[in-house]
């Protein structure tokens, strides 16, 4: 999965960026490093603003929660494959997941 959604260039990354991306490498049964629940996720997208776009794809918060509505365990799947794969946008200044929860 990251050779399809992360940048080439990896000097983009932000410190934060190179940090989560080198702890997702670890395994994900360990106590602090657990996957997504779809109860997180839903929290995660029903606190995104209506209108507003969260990044650069013009994808706003009513499209995430269309989507979360119709494919729920699709989009925690989702979250949960960028978080075992170290994926993590560098171009949203605000992500919903800063941390894992």
């Amino acid at each position: 999965m990251p050779e399809h959604f992360t940048r080439e260039n990896k000097e983009d990354d932000t410190d934060y960026h190179k940090q989560a991306k080198s702890q997702s490498q670890e395994p994900v049964d360990k106590a602090d490093d657990k996957e997504f629940t779809v109860k997180e996720i839903r929290n995660a997208v029903a606190s995104m603003e209506n209108k507003t776009a969260q990044g650069e794809d013009g994808i706003t918060g009513d499209m995430d929660k269309s989507a979360f509505e119709i494919l729920p365990i699709y989009i925690t799947a989702l979250y949960n494959g960028c978080l075992r794969g170290g994926v993590f946008p560098t171009t949203n200044p605000n992500p919903i997941f800063e941390t894992p929860i």
